[in-house]
């Protein structure tokens, strides 16, 4: 996005950084992943806010946003952070577009607070618990840094001082292709290269692990679902590639027919990879609401 000024507001766990593009009646949340911050919506960021405000926060313990002051980093938590700050910016409601980490935490705001999501946009994520219940030899040989993650303390022993050529593991693809540049690659290296911040992103999977998924669990059993119009993107290319993505995220919505979806070229990093098709695709989802 255009280098606008960044912000912070404090709230009762956390100061949180975010920035602000235009100034339109409609309120556009994009939440990022791991192993990045709001930086990786810097193509769609100013597109989307032509007639509408759209607010691009780093989630708590990423970036330039602050430490939980009580150390919790479940999505619950993070969640009631963006409602905070969507209040704070003179809101009520959004529509809440969201990629990997950044999409777990929207999926649990739409859960807990639905009257402030309009709207829903998930990218290249399954819920939580499909994915925890569905661990075979392969997915787990591909997702093993999820595991990895999950022992905060040894994980951040062993990436600290070694940031650059962990996370050049993870974007070794997307580096070569041009979809992230070196600039934006050094922004993500220096982003966790605090030790502080680095094991406040591997608590982020711990709590997948735990609270998350025994909320995730619980809400599914006891049939709480999304309730607000759900559009799901996904790499072609990417881990889920092959998976019925649509039919699983309606088994998990009040209206089956309210979610819609597709997969764009690229990878998992969908808003770096494929952030054309991206645009198209949630713009022409928002006008049909």
């Amino acid at each position: 996005m255009p280098r606008q000024p960044l912000e912070s507001v404090r709230l009762d766990d956390v100061e949180l950084a975010y920035r602000v593009a235009g100034d339109g009646p409609e309120l556009v949340v994009l939440l990022h992943g791991w192993p990045q911050t709001g930086e990786c919506w810097r193509h769609l960021a100013g597109p989307l806010s032509e007639g509408r405000t759209v607010v691009v926060p780093d989630l708590r313990g990423y970036g330039a946003s602050g430490l939980a002051r009580s150390g919790a980093y479940d999505k619950r938590a993070t969640a009631a952070d963006l409602g905070g700050l969507i209040r704070h910016l003179g809101f009520t409601s959004a529509t809440v577009v969201g990629h990997d980490r950044g999409a777990r935490v929207a999926h649990r705001w739409a859960l807990d607070r639905p009257s402030e999501v309009d709207a829903l946009v998930l990218l290249d994520i399954l819920p939580t618990r499909v994915v925890m219940n569905s661990f075979d030899r392969d997915s787990a040989s591909a997702m093993w840094h999820w595991f990895f993650h999950r022992d905060p303390d040894l994980a951040q022993r062993l990436v600290s001082g070694n940031v650059e050529a962990y996370l050049g593991h993870f974007f070794a693809r997307v580096r070569e292709s041009g979809a992230v540049d070196e600039e934006t690659f050094q922004h993500y290296v220096t982003a966790f290269s605090d030790p502080a911040h680095l094991r406040a992103s591997f608590e982020d999977y711990r709590t997948g692990f735990t609270v998350d998924l025994e909320r995730d669990e619980a809400d599914h059993a006891r049939g709480v679902r999304v309730r607000a119009p759900l559009l799901v993107l996904w790499g072609a290319e990417g881990g889920l590639a092959g998976s019925d993505v649509v039919r699983i995220w309606q088994e998990h919505h009040a209206d089956p027919a309210a979610v819609s979806g597709r997969a764009v070229p690229g990878g998992h990093y969908v808003p770096e990879e494929a952030p054309r098709e991206t645009l198209e695709a949630v713009e022409a989802f928002l006008k049909q609401l």
